[in-house]
């Protein structure tokens, strides 16, 4: 393992925000897909789908090869494939080309991702880095995020957000030649292996942040279906929303302040609390306030969380060449979320789904703790 300066540390908090845009983007592009580009839901659903495909399979593949490969050069490639795409994309009309150049371009995206948490998992502090990195993709996100559905997307539609979102990608690579070229020590023949029981703590701690990220989607996907059932404008619910920079912001700072001082397992008590906050407020149709609260619950908790789930399974991937697949697991849970929360809800009753999204995320809790049990990090008090 070589030292992770903090240069390196930046590079990968961009690269890791260019990795995530369109996952926070998703409902600009999906809003702009639909107007411009005549879909239905279903299709842009497809559309999403496509993209998450490509995400989720270069990052299954990628352990097989990319820890022998030089990450800075293979970041730059990333990057272009991943411009180039969108940039390709806004040229069309043709649904079948924006769905086959987002396939392309979640490749790259995922590739992004994935090695920005190679890089965090083998630095000294895993949980309060990836706060940092948690953070960096709202602050830098939020100016598309809210530009793309305020002037990008009615000037210039679904090209006009695909190439804002090329350009953005294209800025954030400015810091990839501070990248690290390699980190694992085990692409030697006399560097140490990855422990045998090791080994299945570590699928075990990816399991668990996929079952996990599946619950978390499924709710996210339908928090503002949420709003309006209980009889919210749409401009109330915008306005609630419009928190989420803030409270998800605060909650990724929360993981960066803290970091390991109060070791590993405690972080996840104190997200399993939040959620289960966010989903009680969140039952019978709430009102503006127990709404406003319950997105606030919601996003202070998922960003403080992922920064410890995140590092979990860094802590039992001590060869860190299993840090990818945590891309793969996030990409099939934005992927699974919503499709499985989609069919669960019943008319305008969302209690069934909010029931099986949190007895989601608590399983693959229990999932975590137990794989930092069994890696001796610390006992459960």
């Amino acid at each position: 393992m070589i030292n992770i300066d903090n240069k390196a540390i930046f590079a990968a908090c961009l690269m890791s925000s260019s990795g995530a845009i369109i996952y926070l983007i998703s409902p600009v592009l999906i809003g702009s897909a639909m107007a411009h580009l005549d879909l239905s839901s279903d299709q842009a659903g497809l559309l999403i789908a496509s993209y998450f495909s490509g995400y989720t399979l270069v990052t299954l593949t990628a352990i097989l090869w990319l820890h022998r490969c030089n990450l800075q050069i293979t970041a730059w490639v990333s990057t272009l494939v991943f411009s180039a795409s969108l940039i390709t994309g806004a040229t069309s009309v043709s649904p079948t080309v924006a769905m086959l150049t987002l396939l392309i371009g979640g490749a790259g995206a995922g590739l992004l991702y994935g090695i920005s948490i190679m890089i965090i998992s083998q630095s000294s502090d895993p949980g309060r880095y990836f706060g940092f990195a948690l953070a960096a993709q709202l602050v830098l996100g939020s100016p598309l995020l809210f530009a793309g559905p305020a002037y990008i997307g009615p000037q210039w539609g679904y090209s006009g957000v695909l190439l804002a979102t090329a350009g953005f990608v294209g800025l954030m690579s400015a810091a990839t030649h501070w990248a690290p070229k390699t980190l694992v020590a085990a692409q030697t023949n006399t560097a140490p292996a990855q422990p045998k029981g090791n080994s299945a703590l570590v699928f075990m701690a990816i399991a668990a942040v996929m079952i996990w990220f599946i619950g978390y989607s499924g709710i996210y996907a339908f928090i503002e279906r949420i709003g309006a059932a209980g009889g919210m404008t749409g401009y109330e619910i915008g306005l609630v929303l419009s928190l989420t920079i803030t409270t998800g912001l605060a909650g990724a700072l929360g993981a960066a302040w803290m970091g390991n001082r109060y070791g590993n397992i405690k972080p996840h008590l104190i997200g399993a609390v939040g959620t289960t906050i966010t989903v009680l407020l969140l039952l019978n149709q709430p009102g503006l306030v127990r709404y406003a609260l319950a997105i606030i619950a919601l996003t202070l908790s998922m960003n403080f969380w992922l920064a410890y789930m995140l590092s979990s399974v860094a802590a039992a991937d001590v060869s860190g060449r299993y840090a990818v697949l945590v891309t793969a697991a996030l990409g099939i849970g934005a992927t699974l979320g919503p499709a499985i929360a989609g069919g669960i809800i019943q008319s305008a009753n969302y209690s069934p789904m909010l029931a099986a999204g949190l007895l989601s995320i608590l399983l693959g809790t229990g999932l975590i703790i137990r794989a930092l049990q069994r890696l001796h990090l610390e006992p459960l008090s």
